[in-house]
């Protein structure tokens, strides 16, 4: 069975969990050149300019793997995650790229299910790994601090007749455990830190809509910043400035839609991210480059897609386009020259069919990353 993790009213997530195994194969091991001991092979990639990684899921375990961007056919495995049956890991990689957080279901889960406890772990490239906690949500990948010291995770712990309380956790390498903040009046979801790491950004969705947060790493300082939306926001990504976030919001109505939108952080002020067209708005996954230009998944009523650059006045160009499918942005790498997007076979999202991870480059050259359709972007290396 293909499992797609797009979208949720078309797809279903795969999901996985649990230990984390060195993979030093074959062709990948190699030898420390000052100490004569082996490298491994989260070691061997360091410091070969940007690389994808990716994981790639397996009905018993997902593979960690490192791919050339220039030649996505030289790939390394640093890594293999075992799991329940059916379940996949949900990866992250740290900032300084020298090592993967991810959350996973252990294999010895009795009747695992996606709310069952998860594991949070942390492998560097020693392939030394941590197990930091063994009760947080699963399908909410880690969220790493600026300097790699630590990780925010998702807990919720379900009561009789709700959704119970919803903990932001901060994972410290080193072993500590703190409680950054704790909800039961709204489902909480960690964004990501303020580029110096002086507070944690996140949402908040309840009937009332979805509204945005920040708070300092040790709790102190909650502060709500700006409503989003009276309906469901999503998609949420911090610019590299730390002073914008880009997310998609779902508005129904008469003629129900998904509009792109962007959120000074300084001021809370909203508006749309792409200016003002004919039709219905279906805009979704918005991502930032690292010069800080946006690119967002506009999908045509008539069918087909277009991934599109944003400038500041909101006026658009297409950086990949698919007539016959769907573009979904997932990032754009570190140099801006190749963008990955999940490409998804359907014209309009409630034909969506079987999807694959690509790599596009500048041109408009395609290169996909696996045949596996389930994939999970960790990250880039720089």
């Amino acid at each position: 069975m293909l499992i797609v993790r797009v979208f949720t009213a078309a797809a279903r997530p795969a999901l996985a969990g649990g230990t984390l195994l060195a993979a030093a194969t074959g062709a990948w091991f190699a030898y420390d050149s000052f100490g004569g001991g082996p490298v491994t092979p989260f070691q061997q990639v360091q410091g070969h300019g940007q690389q994808l990684v990716v994981s790639e899921f397996g009905d018993d375990a997902d593979t960690v793997v490192v791919v050339n961007p220039y030649d996505v056919t030289s790939r390394r495995t640093i890594a293999t995650i075992e799991h329940a049956p059916g379940y996949g890991v949900f990866p992250s990689l740290a900032p300084d790229g020298k090592a993967l957080a991810y959350t996973a279901l252990p294999t010895d889960a009795p009747r695992p299910s996606p709310g069952s406890p998860a594991i949070a772990g942390v492998v560097d490239t020693d392939d030394h790994v941590t197990v930091l906690a063994n009760d947080v949500d699963l399908l909410i990948a880690p969220v790493w601090s600026p300097d790699s010291s630590s990780v925010v995770v998702r807990k919720n712990t379900p009561a009789p007749d709700s959704a119970g309380s919803f903990e932001l956790i901060l994972l410290r390498r080193d072993g500590e455990r703190s409680t950054i903040t704790t909800w039961s009046t709204a489902a909480v979801f960690p964004i990501a830190f303020a580029p110096d790491g002086s507070k944690l950004y996140f949402a908040a969705l309840n009937n009332a809509g979805t509204d945005l947060y920040s708070v300092a790493p040790d709790g102190s300082g909650e502060t709500r910043i700006a409503h989003l939306s009276d309906e469901i926001a999503r998609d949420w990504q911090l610019s590299p400035d730390g002073e914008t976030l880009a997310y998609s919001v779902s508005e129904t109505g008469e003629a129900p839609q998904v509009v792109a939108k962007t959120l000074e952080l300084a001021t809370g002020a909203a508006s749309d991210a792409i200016a003002s067209g004919d039709g219905t708005k279906m805009e979704l996954n918005p991502q930032w480059s690292g010069d800080g230009r946006l690119t967002i998944a506009s999908v045509k009523p008539e069918g087909g897609s277009s991934a599109v650059s944003v400038d500041a006045t909101g006026a658009t160009e297409a950086v990949a386009s698919s007539g016959d499918g769907i573009d979904l942005p997932l990032g754009w790498s570190p140099r801006g020259d190749r963008l990955a997007v999940r490409s998804v076979e359907g014209a309009v999202p409630n034909e969506a069919g079987p999807s694959h991870v690509e790599l596009v480059d500048r041109d408009g050259g395609r290169q996909r990353i696996s045949e596996n359709a389930d994939v999970l972007i960790a990250g880039w290396l720089r």
